[in-house]
């Protein structure tokens, strides 16, 4: 008999969906910090995730990029952009690739990436992280030390690329939906 072996879409394509390695980050943060926050919790467990509209054409009602984004006023942290990397069926995860990494107000930061750097075809994820000013510095520098970012120009000597694995909850509806629709002044289909 013979017996045939399948292998998983993200094995057959060679891309990562699964345990994804952040040691070489988690290992200098442990040293160097005394409560120190793991990469995996800062990139696949953020406190926000989110999908944030930019293509002006493809708005519906009030939904577009300042009003996600307005639920982060006033707060101060680490923010991640990222794009869609691939999609794996067998796992049910998203592998997404970090492109910029920044600490600071995420409202004004994001909204002035999306005016000066980002393409309004291509689909922008975020992740926040509120923290200190300070800590928020150091994770920023950190990650630039350790991996390469396409839009980070200044202060980035890492080689590696950075990826998150987000299952279809997190990748499709973010974390924080329901604080959009509250603020949203859509009340029906007729208000798009």
């Amino acid at each position: 008999m013979k017996w045939v072996t399948t292998m998983s879409s993200c094995e057959d394509q060679g891309f990562p969906c699964q345990n994804l390695d952040y040691s070489a980050f988690d290992k200098i943060a442990r040293a160097e910090l005394s409560d120190p926050i793991d990469a995996d919790e800062l990139v696949n467990a953020s406190k926000y995730c989110m999908r944030i509209p930019v293509d002006p054409n493809l708005t519906i009602g009030d939904l577009d990029h300042k009003l996600f984004l307005k639920v982060l006023r006033d707060k101060i942290g680490l923010y991640q952009l990222w794009v869609d990397y691939q999609t794996c069926d067998d796992h049910g995860s998203n592998t997404m690739l970090c492109v910029y990494v920044g600490k600071g107000p995420p409202e004004i930061r994001v909204s002035s990436h999306i005016g000066k750097k980002w393409a309004s075809d291509v689909d922008l994820f975020a992740t926040f992280t509120p923290m200190s000013n300070r800590l928020a510095k150091y994770y920023e520098q950190l990650f630039l030390d350790t991996y390469a970012f396409d839009l980070n120009s200044l202060e980035n000597s890492g080689t590696e690329k950075l990826y998150a694995i987000w299952n279809e909850e997190r990748y499709t509806l973010g974390t924080h939906l329901h604080e959009i629709s509250n603020i949203s002044k859509m009340q029906s289909p007729h208000d798009w």
